[in-house]
């Protein structure tokens, strides 16, 4: 499947979204703004408006306002690209990470016109505009900032509901944190930044970055799920050889039989030798991981 099959929301259908939340913003400054008979609704919209709203301007007036000239149609084109990684992507600055995080995500824009109708960016209406600032923002602080993710935050980056992304995570053995506040959304309970990245990796409709995860992030994922103890040696395995790209042992000299026993909580033979040429493979220390799996391998064995 191709990056662009996966991307949830079509530009046209952004900007759409950005230029009814400018004339929502402008039906504000009209009700509530300076009674200076339309001047500062004009000059924000670029051109004169008897009545500033969807409802009222006709379509040749809605299509003739210039969104460009607004820095929120910058920011959502900025966002979309980066969200989605599509060319324009590495456009994304901190400065647009901060204004998005800081006001457009904090109600700093229009979220509803001046009769109370929702924008793109309403917080309680998840529409497409707020999701693509959403998106853009958590793989922003994923990426830069090493940053864990909520199950909301992981459903927007995989293009899969909340639901199915707790089960999902249930099942293969993933364990998501609860956030340190009061409030104890489920929406709001968090993935480690690494298991973040084995589990969206593994998702058909994620979207990885342009540019590839760095080596040394795989290397310190690797490194920390083998650390940690709570993850059965079998997952663990069958974790970090897909993060370093070995899952199927083609053209190893590992026997894939073994490897599959192992993988899949057999208890194969303890095989000291093959332990070793899989942590060369993965770059780990010899002696931690062949000793971890002889030992995983001979409690099988006494059970």
């Amino acid at each position: 499947m191709s990056q662009a099959a996966n991307i949830p929301h079509d530009w046209p259908e952004i900007e759409a979204q950005v230029r009814d939340a400018i004339i929502a913003m402008a039906s504000i400054l009209q009700n509530f703004g300076p009674q200076d008979n339309g001047a500062t609704v004009n000059a924000f919209l670029g051109q004169p408006v008897e009545i500033a709203s969807r409802e009222w301007m006709n379509p040749e007036e809605i299509e003739s306002i210039d969104i460009t000239r607004h820095a929120l149609h910058g920011h959502a084109r900025a966002a979309w690209c980066y969200a989605y990684q599509v060319d324009g992507w590495e456009s994304f600055t901190p400065e647009h990470w901060h204004e998005i995080g800081c006001g457009l995500l904090s109600g700093g824009y229009a979220l509803n016109d001046s009769e109370g109708e929702p924008t793109g960016l309403n917080l309680w209406n998840d529409l497409p505009l707020r999701r693509v600032f959403e998106t853009a923002f958590a793989r922003w602080n994923w990426t830069e900032h090493d940053s864990d993710l909520t199950v909301r935050q992981l459903s927007l980056l995989s293009n899969m509901a909340e639901a199915t992304v707790r089960s999902s995570l249930s099942k293969e053995g993933f364990r998501l944190d609860p956030p340190n506040t009061a409030d104890k959304d489920r929406s709001s309970y968090t993935l480690s930044a690494n298991d973040a990245l084995q589990w969206l990796s593994r998702r058909r409709g994620f979207i990885a970055n342009a540019t590839g995860s760095a080596p040394d992030r795989i290397r310190i994922a690797i490194r920390d799920t083998l650390a940690d103890l709570s993850i059965p040696f079998p997952t663990a395995v069958k974790r970090i050889t897909e993060l370093a790209g070995l899952s199927s042992m083609t053209g190893s000299v590992i026997d894939p039989e073994w490897y599959a026993g192992l993988i899949e909580g057999r208890a194969v033979a303890p095989d000291v030798d093959a332990l070793v040429i899989l942590a060369d493979a993965l770059d780990v220390p010899r002696a931690d991981f062949a000793a971890r799996g002889v030992r995983h391998l001979l409690e099988l064995k006494s059970d």
